[in-house]
């Protein structure tokens, strides 16, 4: 079981715990093309639970690579790394697409 330190709502977390989950499982679901591998019990229809199931290792990948202490806690620290982290990968984007993008003109008032 793992903990989540104050001051966060309870969907900031959960949110912020599925996109890294996500994240961190997109490679493994990648490699599997076909819903039979998260078809766990074989009868053709792939449940919430089972993709649950699927995911729950990813998941404990991506809690512990936000939990930067190691002590089983996701601090104010730990949320704000991330988003530290997040706000440097969206700058990185910006930059690496800004040659392919037109370039907005500026807005300006005629006085």
């Amino acid at each position: 079981m793992f903990a989540v330190r104050k001051k966060y709502p309870l969907r900031a977390t959960l949110s912020a715990l599925l996109l890294a989950a996500l994240l961190a499982a997109a490679p493994a679901m990648a490699d599997d093309s076909k819903s039979d591998a998260f078809d766990a019990n074989g009868d053709g229809q792939v449940t919430f639970e089972e993709v649950m199931k699927r995911l729950e290792t990813s998941a404990r990948a991506a809690f512990d690579s936000m939990d930067h202490n190691k002590d089983g806690v996701l601090s104010d620290k730990d949320f704000d790394d991330v988003r530290k982290g997040m706000e440097k990968l969206q700058q990185w984007l910006d930059d690496l697409l800004k040659p392919f993008l037109p370039e907005q003109e500026s807005e300006r008032m005629d006085v």
